[in-house]
């Protein structure tokens, strides 16, 4: 018997899927709350998308839907703050599971696209989540330790 023989494979991927979204949680835990919650995060957002960004349409995306005034820049915070809570929370209860996978998966792109795609950031988080997400919806992590397995 191996040292990994003692779960299921299923098991494991749901120790992912859960420490996936302990690391969601956590990025909402280490924001400034106040300040982000009322678009304190946008100034940096729209230094990120300037004239020079590599992904020119995603950044005028980005400046004409998020920046384009302070009530879409607050809503857009708050927007931010409720994915990654509903991300982390859905992987750690295995609640709607493939959903909060694909939102997550969404949330990464788009960081690595606000960056965009260069060694600024966390890019390199930014891809393991990805990584981790579409193992996690490929495999199937919710069929084990969820409530979807419970309730569906």
């Amino acid at each position: 018997m191996g040292i990994f023989d003692w779960l299921t494979l299923l098991e494991w991927f749901a120790i992912l899927r859960i420490g996936v979204g302990l690391w969601w949680l956590e990025s909402v835990r280490h924001k400034p709350l106040r300040s982000f919650l009322r678009g304190g995060a946008m100034g940096w957002v729209e230094k990120l998308v300037g004239d020079d960004h590599p992904v020119p349409p995603y950044a005028r995306f980005i400046r004409r839907v998020v920046l384009s005034s302070e009530s879409r820049r607050v809503w857009n915070s708050r927007l931010v703050v409720l994915a990654e809570a509903s991300v982390g929370l859905s992987l750690v209860l295995g609640l709607l599971t493939p959903l909060g996978l694909v939102v997550g998966l969404f949330l990464n792109l788009n960081y690595l696209l606000l960056v965009g795609l260069t060694d600024q950031g966390e890019q390199g988080q930014n891809l393991m989540m990805i990584l981790a997400g579409a193992v996690l919806l490929g495999a199937g992590a919710w069929r084990v330790w969820s409530l979807d397995n419970l309730i569906f």
